[in-house]
């Protein structure tokens, strides 16, 4: 009886390590898998950041304005979408300075290859290849782009055999493009999505709002006597001086143009005789 009491005690026992055992492996299973989830959590939000700070300059730049781009067609029926040149240069002068100081072009070898064939003498278009370095200063850190540009310099088109005397310029601005399209310039360009009408459309009218805040914001302002006058009507009239504000776009009232000065004034005059008419 006692050898079986003995058994049972040490059985009890045994068992009760054991639950014990797995209970702290559980624990420390689920402790693990936490630490690996906050583990995971972290390298993410590391991973997102540095891919946020890598795009900034990307996304500063990648819209276009519509009004200066135009469609333009090669042979094969190619169709796409060319950038104004001197948009992108001045898009790069704001973002890095001006050229010369912030950034800027150098030629690092050009030439002249030979192209189709033109007649059955055996003369060939001549085509302009021109390799340049774009470099820049991007806080404080120099960059560097290399690409290529090309144009045909004498060829033939619809109206016979040309030569075209400006083929190293356009080359130049050729290579500048690709070099800027690499750092997110005009981006959505080179990605198509200027085949998309609806992105063009909304495109437009973000950028019409833009141009119209610029101008409103460049434009002479009210006189302080003018802001006097048009504070006292708000205060009559019982005018929400906010919603006032945010109806002609400006944080303060200083800063409303001069040509809306007129169309305000009305507006809260109307407004003063008609709560007059009503009282």
């Amino acid at each position: 009886m006692e050898d079986a009491s003995f058994r049972q005690q040490e059985e009890c026992e045994h068992r009760r390590y054991v639950e014990e055992f797995e209970m702290a492996t559980s624990k420390s299973a689920a402790t693990d898998s936490r630490a690996n989830r906050n583990v995971k959590a972290a390298q993410l939000k590391q991973e997102q950041r540095a891919a946020a700070e890598n795009l900034a300059l990307w996304q500063r730049v990648e819209k276009t304005d519509p009004q200066y781009t135009k469609p333009f067609s090669r042979g094969g029926g190619f169709r796409g979408t060319a950038t104004n040149a001197t948009y992108l240069a001045k898009k790069a002068t704001e973002i890095f300075g001006p050229i010369g100081i912030g950034w800027g072009l150098e030629i690092l070898d050009e030439a002249i290859m030979e192209g189709a064939p033109l007649d059955a003498q055996g003369n060939h278009e001549k085509i302009h290849k021109v390799r340049v370095k774009l470099w820049y200063r991007l806080d404080g850190v120099r960059g560097e782009v290399v690409q290529f540009g090309q144009t045909t310099f004498v060829g033939r088109n619809r109206n016979g055999l040309f030569t075209d005397e400006e083929a190293p310029k356009k080359s130049l601005t050729d290579a500048m493009s690709k070099c800027l399209s690499l750092l997110g310039f005009s981006a959505d360009v080179y990605l198509g999505r200027f085949d998309d009408n609806k992105y063009v459309s909304d495109l437009q009218q973000e950028f019409a709002e833009k141009h119209e805040a610029e101008q409103r914001q460049l434009a002479p302002k009210i006189s302080a006597e003018q802001v006097s006058i048009l504070e006292q009507l708000i205060a009559e009239t019982d005018t929400d001086d906010v919603k006032f504000r945010r109806f002609f776009k400006v944080d303060d009232l200083h800063e409303l143009p001069r040509d809306d000065f007129e169309r305000a004034r009305r507006m809260l005059e109307k407004k003063k005789q008609d709560k007059e008419d009503v009282a």
